[in-house]
């Protein structure tokens, strides 16, 4: 006998708790600006108030709203502060986290074509857009041999296109037989450079031993003509160079990399040239910073930026652009019995499962469309040169500052600093910005000294914030 069922919820229901939890984050997000950013729970202390068994339903969603205040609200670190300068800013912008919504209640599974059409070609469609938004050449256009794919990070990014370099760099040896009979390969990458280029390195099988950290300039970017010395001392030895990974924007500094010299040295000795934009290509929105973003980009293999940093779309988005996807399908494609279907076959559709490591995919592409036909392109790229605006005046106060010292140029909305007295004054520094409850930053090394890096573009933050971040430095100096 069929029953009542208890896992259904009713329309009427439904939309009651949807209205409950919209005004619970309303009002979270309003009081982005005064409640502490850092979490003061210690280790384990969410883990203690919860029951190690799931414990009785509660019925009514204002308890389970109730217990989210008690019990998670106190461990979450507030990236949506005005006050956030720490890392790189995490934006959710309204727009997109109501595209992001929609995308769920959708329900798609974009795996292949077939399985969800509109999750797919919607997704063509806007990386077009943003492609052009950005400047990015004709290389990487749709309709092209190339084209453009939503990966969750840029450190996912970066594992696929090593893989796809080292199939292409072995003629498909290392796919089909492993690494040990294709010989040993190399990837370069600035001593600056994201550690998920080390991390990729060890999840494609190649080993840390043949990752090659290139030393920087004074400005802390890529020395090209170190590059070539390294690459042709590798040839020398036996080995065989597959990839290298120029930055657009350094996670320490954001030091951009000479990319243009960088191709010039790839495109002499067959590797992979991938650029990693992941914070800094946000900027390329605005025309005024667009060439120093996207210069060299028609030169290399892949190109990668996050919009789930600094552009408003709300975690996880990051968009990779490929001059030639066969390298990457022929990597990454396995077909079971189960996913074959006539459009597939057919060769007439995109199934991005063939894109990256996972089969499953979401509708990623619905909180990118809905921020770019609900805020729109000039409306960002003024947010940009608002947070540009602000790094400047930031800048300038450091320099003005006695005991301040600049530990790099500025870069975009990032200004990185130190005390003149040392690491130890500078840790002062840093423990005492993030110790005022309203403000954050974090740190970074460079030359060997301790940096404070202060990364400047949360949605609504404005001088008012630096102002008081210069008050808790001048009294901690």
């Amino acid at each position: 006998m069929i029953g009542t069922r208890p896992w259904q919820v009713g329309p009427q229901q439904a939309t009651a708790d949807a209205a409950a939890v919209r005004r619970w984050v309303q009002g979270h997000r309003e009081g982005a600006g005064s409640a502490p950013i850092w979490s003061a729970n210690a280790p384990g202390e969410l883990l203690a108030q919860l029951p190690r068994t799931c414990p009785p339903v509660i019925t009514d969603i204002a308890g389970v709203l109730g217990e989210l205040e008690q019990f998670v609200v106190p461990g979450l670190v507030r990236w949506d502060a005005p006050g956030w300068f720490a890392f790189f800013p995490s934006n959710a912008h309204p727009h997109a986290l109501l595209g992001d919504q929609l995308g769920a209640a959708l329900s798609q599974q974009g795996m292949l074509w077939m399985s969800s059409p509109a999750c797919t070609e919607l997704e063509i469609r806007v990386l077009e857009w943003l492609r052009q938004s950005i400047g990015l050449p004709e290389c990487y256009a749709e309709g092209g041999p190339g084209g453009a794919v939503m990966q969750d990070t840029a450190s996912s990014a970066v594992l696929s296109c090593l893989v796809a370099a080292r199939d292409r760099a072995t003629d498909g040896l290392s796919r089909e037989q492993g690494l040990h009979a294709a010989g040993p390969l190399t990837v370069y990458a600035s001593d600056q450079a994201h550690s998920s280029v080390l991390k990729a390195v060890q999840l494609a099988g190649l080993g840390r031993a043949h990752f090659r950290a290139v030393p920087v300039d004074k400005a802390f970017r890529m020395d090209a003509a170190a590059l070539e010395r390294m690459i042709t001392a590798d040839i020398a030895a036996g080995l065989t160079p597959c990839f290298c990974v120029a930055t657009v924007g350094t996670t320490g500094c954001g030091a951009v990399d000479p990319v243009e010299a960088i191709a010039g040295v790839c495109a002499a000795h067959n590797v992979w040239l991938h650029v990693d934009a992941a914070w800094a290509g946000t900027a390329a929105l605005h025309s005024a910073f667009r060439p120093a973003i996207v210069a060299g980009a028609d030169s290399a293999d892949s190109w990668c930026f996050n919009p789930h940093k600094w552009m408003g779309v709300n975690f996880d988005c990051s968009c990779l652009w490929l001059k030639d996807r066969t390298p990457l399908i022929a990597a990454m494609r396995v077909t079971p019995e189960y996913l074959r279907n006539p459009a597939s076959e057919a060769g007439d559709v995109v199934d991005y499962r063939d894109w990256h490591v996972q089969l499953g995919r979401r509708f990623r592409a619905l909180k990118l469309w809905m921020l770019l036909r609900c805020t729109g392109v000039e409306a960002l790229a003024a947010m940009v040169a608002h947070h540009v605006e602000l790094a400047c005046w930031f800048e300038q106060q450091v320099e003005d500052e006695a005991g301040l010292m600049l530990a790099a140029p500025r870069s975009l909305g990032l200004v990185c600093m130190r005390h003149v007295d040392g690491d130890e004054a500078t840790q002062r520094l840093i423990d005492a910005v993030n110790a005022s409850g309203q403000l954050a930053v974090t740190h970074c090394r460079l030359d060997g000294h301790l940096a404070m890096r202060v990364a400047i573009g949360t949605l609504d933050v404005e001088q008012a914030q630096l102002q008081q971040l210069l008050r808790v430095i001048q009294g901690a100096a």
